[in-house]
């Protein structure tokens, strides 16, 4: 059969039901999922549930033998697991990749990278991206802001069945204009008059800007001078329908905003206590509130050079990326700005900002919509698994797990004005959920234990979503090594791991022996590197020429590592001197 007959064959065959693709259904079958507890935000665990989906919508959910499965239904077993809805993540920015690279504005290393160089592999990336969201749980985001190619992304996000759902703000309407961002398509814009600022939000209206986004700086001066602008645009998103959502860190200008009519702050106030009265306006208001809570932590830990991953982060982001987290380290210290150089001389641990942390409890216990939100893009917090830590850091703020779940599932689609849709498991919303292994109520880190993502009624082993070469394998655990993560650095080691010296002398065996070791080196060792100077990819076979500094008692090393890489894990390594 010539190829031509062949496809043809098979999308006959497939859209008669009688042939199946992979992780994909015909349009009369049906996906079930039985006796699984099902856990709905703001709801007790229901057990022995069964959930059956019909095309992209959930048509039935009830006490297992009390629901009807449908002939030739595809089955996942939920016995000993749970279901959740898809978690939400209502800040991030995919003109941004969470690299070091990709912020000018704040730190400029366009000399190094070139901006134009960084926006394009953002968009070359998309595609793989839009996968670490639903290898992360997260099946929804809202991009609060970026360049006109916003509506670029959300567009490709459609087309795609291993993308999250996306909604989109265009230019930040900004009372200040970063000018290492002024392109010829600027993700902000400083409008030069109000009649100027009524027109970039029509021309968002006109684009279908699921948002408009102010961005509320004030760097120098009284709030209230822009207070004007700030008004004028929320007047004209509200004339279209459009929901405003504003960033503004500082009280005063939250404040103004919301009385100016804001329907969102898009972080948290973090230059003093919020006070009863803020509290109880965005309660009257209506007004939700995204803490953002790790891109607070993430800019110092990078600037300090004290990354501080989880092991979502280091197993699901792109190890690119990460990577270039550590390229501080690595330049002539001289070169730096002024604020680097002295954030790399800081012995103190970075800690959360406190102030957003008690500001978050107490909204949260006012009544306030509190929804749950990365601003993944930015510098240290990577897309997709940043989720886990802002889960981490509501934690620290005094959340439980069933209400830090209610922020990034329910709450997150009222953000997104989409809770008839999303944010719960019920019948006739979208079937976007997760099976889990463990219980989220028990721990909030067992949201990171999936087992299926179902997206648009299709169901997607996780392990298969992103791609685990051996090269990727290897940078991610270079990457958990230059972080000194014992945790991160073993996890990408077998069980059985043998160490050797060239050519076959064994040095040690066993990921037990390699976490003892290691963990007393990291600690002895604060600012151990290991710089990759070459890399050579054969097979399963990863070769890597490395230069270690910052070990205390020797000089730089130079070595060469083989790496074998079986089942995503590292099996051997050769190690050369």
């Amino acid at each position: 059969m010539t190829p031509s007959r062949l496809f043809t064959s098979v999308m006959i065959l497939t859209m008669v039901g009688i042939l199946q693709l992979p992780g994909v259904f015909a349009q009369d079958s049906a996906l079930v999922i039985r006796d699984i507890t099902l856990v709905n935000p703001g709801e007790k665990p229901a057990g022995n549930q069964t959930i059956v989906i019909q095309g992209d919508k959930i048509r039935d959910v009830g006490l297992s033998g009390e629901i009807a499965i449908p002939d030739a239904a595809h089955i996942i077993e939920g016995k000993g697991k749970y279901a959740i809805p898809g978690l939400i993540d209502t800040h991030v920015h995919f003109f941004q990749s969470g690299g070091l690279y990709t912020r000018p504005d704040i730190i400029d290393l366009r000399s190094r990278v070139p901006y134009q160089q960084e926006l394009q592999r953002i968009r070359n990336e998309l595609p793989e991206t839009f996968r670490r969201y639903l290898r992360s749980g997260v099946t929804a985001v809202a991009d609060v802001g970026g360049p006109m190619w916003n509506f670029e992304v959300r567009r490709r996000a459609r087309q795609s069945s291993r993308a999250p759902l996306v909604t989109v703000a265009g230019p930040l309407i900004s009372t200040y204009q970063p000018q290492a961002l002024t392109t010829g398509d600027p993700p902000i814009i400083k409008p030069p008059s109000i009649d100027s600022a009524r027109s970039l939000v029509r021309a968002q209206v006109q684009q279908g800007a699921d948002y408009i986004k102010i961005w509320y700086i004030v760097r120098s001066g009284d709030p209230s001078k822009h207070l004007e602008l700030v008004s004028a645009a929320i007047d004209e998103a509200h004339r279209h329908n459009k929901p405003v959502l504003v960033h503004a860190t500082e009280l005063t200008t939250a404040r103004a905003a919301v009385e100016a009519g804001a329907d969102a702050l898009v972080h948290s106030v973090t230059d003093t206590v919020v006070t009863d009265s803020f509290a109880q306006l965005l309660k009257k208001n209506d007004v939700i509130y995204t803490p953002t809570l790790t891109v607070f932590e993430s800019y110092p830990e990078v600037f300090s050079q004290q990354i501080d991953l989880t092991l979502e982060e280091h197993r699901w982001s792109d190890p690119e990326v990460i990577s270039s987290l550590f390229d501080l380290s690595k330049m002539p210290a001289d070169s730096l700005p002024r604020f680097i150089q002295n954030a790399m001389k800081q012995k103190d641990k970075v800690t959360t900002d406190q102030e957003a942390l008690k500001n978050l409890k107490l909204l949260y216990n006012a009544g306030v919509t509190i929804a749950a939100g990365t601003d993944a893009g930015n510098i240290g917090t990577p897309h997709g698994p940043a989720i886990y830590r802002e889960f981490e850091l509501m934690r620290q703020a005094g959340l439980s797990p069933s209400e830090i779940l209610e922020t990034a599932t329910i709450n997150g689609a009222r953000f997104m004005g989409k809770e008839k849709d999303l944010g719960s498991i019920r019948e006739g919303k979208l079937a976007d959920l997760l099976v889990l292994e463990k219980n989220p109520l028990e721990d909030i880190k067992n949201t990171g234990s999936i087992y299926r993502v179902i997206k648009n009624g299709e169901s997607h082993n996780p392990e298969q979503l992103l791609e685990s070469s051996p090269a990727k394998v290897v940078q991610r655990q270079v990457n958990a090594y230059n972080a000194r993560d014992i945790e991160g650095f073993a996890s990408f080691y077998s069980e059985d791991i043998r160490i050797y010296a060239h050519p076959k002398q064994l040095r040690f065996s066993g990921r037990d022996t390699l976490y003892a070791r290691y963990k007393t080196q990291f600690e002895s060792n604060p600012k151990q590197h290991a710089a990759i100077q070459k890399r050579i990819v054969l097979g399963n076979h990863v070769f890597d020429r490395e230069r270690v500094t910052g070990l205390s008692r020797n000089g730089p090393i130079q070595a060469v590592a083989h790496y074998v890489i079986e089942n995503g894990k590292i099996q051997e390594v050769y190690f050369t001197h």
